[in-house]
């Protein structure tokens, strides 16, 4: 009898999925797919590639080098982000970081595409209704937090993507300056963008959640940097097969099979919080969730896969994509590409802005100024790179990839070339392109691996900051010298402050109560013309007011969920008060009642009578020791108190 000599499952795996959880799905399933997780995840023949197809590398070996001389053709698992130049905040990764901290960040109102694991089909949530979702047990439904962009939000500047990713992105090294800056809204509509809006993502994920192969929009690289949770991917080379495969899987109809099945070289790896996973253009890839999870991704673009990018696309042709599930403006990347390219290398720009934009730069900003110039280099016109003197070498990738450009753009009907407007001659960039890989089909392999990327903006292509802004944030014109020690003054208000309560003791502060998000009030939006609203942060205020818009006033505010009653110190539920507790306010209403007088929170056992109970407010009343000092007080009254 033969010995079976392949690669067990991993233990991780083993030991950390709820089986039980995983064998419901699969019954909830059996109708819709002809495999089950328990299978798939259990199933040791994906191990047999893994070292073969996967790379596993340090941080400071990622570098525009290596993609020269291997092409980025393989994934990369990096397990510690050091010398990565992947920069998150440490508190993101305390134990207490949750989905609730990333909506103060990114906004409750932000659209979240999640992704049913039963049906494989999304639906759009907000933050404030995925956070909803997200600590209420059990779930009823397991959905996949797949897609939020947030990108010009609060959590842009804290999270900085790896250094490799921010030399060769296109956005970055291609697409125009001027262009990118004039995006000011953090809006996701296509119709709103500026430029291809795909480089930062969060991903929530549930545990037990499932995500069926795909391909990532556009044939683009993906950065995944798993800062809480459990993650198991399933990952097919882009090879010849495997995309006609996957042409013929995504059309068939009935019971869907495991793709990994029947496709060539489909390896499985387990990815645990703090690795980061680079996948390559083209894989073809799922994945399955075992513990809850929060990542951080970015899409990009770059000069290293472009025949693979343009195989994809073509693909999102073939089975009808919509365009709101593919990369923004890729055609019109193409152009600024072939563009970049030919001013990088001879200084010839084929940009040429109309010439009434041009007037109206030459008012702002003087005569003197090539209007094109500070269009391409907003800003650093004077760290511009110069046209090298000597020949430089392209890697073969490159190459084949700018002549596969020009073809992809050839065979495209007039009216879907979408050539810029600031590109007024393409006929002529096309024939420069031309000119261009003629003068490079020889370039030697060796010769072109320098560690240096061909696209750049400034001389030194420095990524690790900012140039724009090193010059825009003006020096200070005066140094203080005599700084007033500012701890004096804050004593004296603070002892101020708590004589005032000593001199009040009878009076009981208000707790804050929380909203519905049931009234219409809650359900409202901004009106975005009322003073409160035009001081808020996100619609350019100053947000010295912090005070919400009066059209989303809750009419039925409720009780935090840590009240106490101060007679037992028990919250609504006869339980010590913790204010993380997760409740169903509608299937376990609170059991405690504010005075609308004096504030004093109470059961109405731990009262020797009832008070009298205001409809108007839920949980609220007017106790016995209040209505036998003060007459009854009527229903306007109370209103207005409220």
């Amino acid at each position: 009898m033969a010995l079976n000599t392949r690669a067990r499952p991993s233990k991780k795996i083993t030991d950390n999925v709820n089986w039980e959880i995983v064998d419901q799905v699969d019954k909830e399933c059996v109708d819709r797919r002809e495999f089950t997780l328990q299978q798939i995840l259990s199933d040791d023949q994906f191990e047999d590639t893994k070292d073969t197809m996967i790379e596993q590398m340090t941080g400071d070996k990622v570098t525009v080098k290596y993609f020269q001389t291997s092409g980025f053709n393989k994934p990369i698992l990096v397990k510690n982000r050091e010398d990565l130049g992947l920069e998150v905040p440490p508190k993101f990764h305390s134990r207490d970081f949750g989905v609730e901290d990333l909506r103060s960040y990114i906004g409750a109102r932000r659209i979240v595409d999640a992704l049913d694991t039963k049906t494989q089909e999304t639906k759009s949530m907000t933050m404030r209704e995925w956070c909803q979702y997200w600590i209420v047990f059990p779930r009823k439904r397991i959905l996949n937090g797949i897609s939020l962009e947030f990108s010009l939000t609060k959590l842009d500047q804290h999270i900085v993507p790896p250094k490799i990713v921010r030399q060769i992105d296109w956005t970055e090294k291609a697409w125009p300056c001027h262009l990118k800056e004039m995006q000011k809204d953090y809006t996701n509509k296509l119709e709103d963008m500026m430029y291809p809006k795909v480089q930062k993502f969060v991903i929530m994920s549930v545990a037990n959640s499932f995500m069926d192969f795909h391909l990532d929009f556009g044939g683009t690289s993906v950065w995944y940097y798993l800062l809480k949770g459990f993650k198991v991917f399933w990952m097919c080379p882009p090879t010849d097969k495997n995309l006609k495969l996957y042409e013929s899987w995504v059309k068939e109809e009935g019971k869907k099979k495991f793709f990994g099945d029947f496709a060539e070289g489909c390896c499985r790896i387990e990815v645990t919080p703090g690795n980061t996973l680079f996948l390559p253009s083209g894989w073809i890839h799922a994945v399955f969730t075992v513990k809850d999870s929060i990542a951080f991704s970015g899409s990009f673009l770059h000069s290293f896969s472009i025949e693979n990018q343009l195989k994809v696309n073509y693909i999102e042709d073939i089975l009808g994509v919509l365009d709101v599930h593919r990369f923004p403006f890729f055609t019109e990347m193409c152009w600024y590409v072939l563009d970049r390219y030919v001013t990088c290398l001879t200084g010839e720009s084929s940009l040429d802005l109309p010439e009434e934009e041009k007037k109206r730069m030459k008012l702002e900003r003087g005569d003197h100024i090539d209007p094109n110039k500070e269009f391409l280099y907003t800003g650093l016109v004077s760290e511009a790179p110069a046209v090298p003197s000597k020949h430089v070498h392209l890697t073969q990738e490159e190459v084949r990839g700018l002549g596969f450009i020009v073809m992809y753009l050839y065979q495209k009907p007039a009216e879907l070339r979408h050539v810029p407007d600031i590109i007024p001659e393409p006929a002529k960039l096309i024939a420069k392109v031309r000119d261009l890989v003629m003068a490079h089909k020889d370039d030697c392999p060796e010769k072109a691996v320098t560690g240096k990327y061909v696209l750049r903006w400034t001389k030194k292509d420095n990524v690790e900051i900012n140039f724009k802004m090193k010059r825009l944030i003006p020096k200070p014109k005066r140094k203080l010298k005599h700084l007033k020690n500012p701890f004096q003054k804050n004593y004296q208000k603070a002892m101020a402050h708590q004589r005032g309560l000593a001199e009040k003791p009878n009076e009981a502060p208000k707790k804050r109560r929380r909203r519905c998000m049931e009234c219409d009030g809650c359900k409202a939006e901004d009106c975005k013309t009322c003073p409160k609203c035009r001081d808020m942060v996100k619609y350019g205020g100053l947000g010295r007011l912090r005070q919400s818009c009066p059209q989303r006033r809750c009419l039925k505010p409720q009780l935090p969920v840590a009240a106490a009653c101060s007679v037992c110190d028990l919250d609504a539920w006869g339980e010590k008060p913790d204010p993380k507790k997760v409740v169903d306010y509608a299937e376990h209403p609170p059991n405690l009642y504010e005075c609308l007088k004096c504030f004093d929170i109470r059961h109405p056992e731990c009262c020797e009578k009832q008070g009298e109970i205001i409809s108007s407010l839920p949980n609220c009343w007017i106790c016995v020791d209040c209505l036998t000092s003060t007459k009854e007080p009527s229903s306007t009254d109370a209103m207005e108190t409220s």
